[in-house]
């Protein structure tokens, strides 16, 4: 049986050095660059009509990431431990982790 694990943290440096020790361990999943509603609804549409190459050098506009990484069930523990201990139970890095029980899953990644 396979579990999902869904994991959002604080885009930071911290939180690439987090996904560089579970690509060490060999843990693999898909990101995707997101950002708050908050944020979202803060920051002005026309305000992101010109970007700067800074903007790009300092992630200024990627405020969180979200990752899914699906795994045996016997990695799920693993996994969770590496995520915990490099962010300090979330202290250090801001975000979250939940998972989820597939009972349905097909595919070769």
């Amino acid at each position: 049986m396979k579990t999902a694990l869904y994991l959002v943290l604080k885009s930071t440096e911290d939180a690439f050095h987090t996904l560089e020790l579970l690509r060490e361990d060999g843990f693999n999943g898909t990101l995707i660059n997101t950002e708050s509603i908050r944020h979202a609804v803060d920051t002005l549409p026309e305000e992101h009509n010109f970007y700067t190459l800074r903007h790009f050098e300092k992630d200024e506009y990627l405020a969180s990431i979200f990752c899914i990484f699906v795994v045996e069930n016997d990695r799920v523990e693993p996994l969770k431990k590496i995520i915990r201990e490099s962010t300090d139970n979330f202290k250090r890095i801001k975000g979250f982790m939940y998972t989820y029980e597939l009972k349905d899953y097909e595919g070769t990644i």
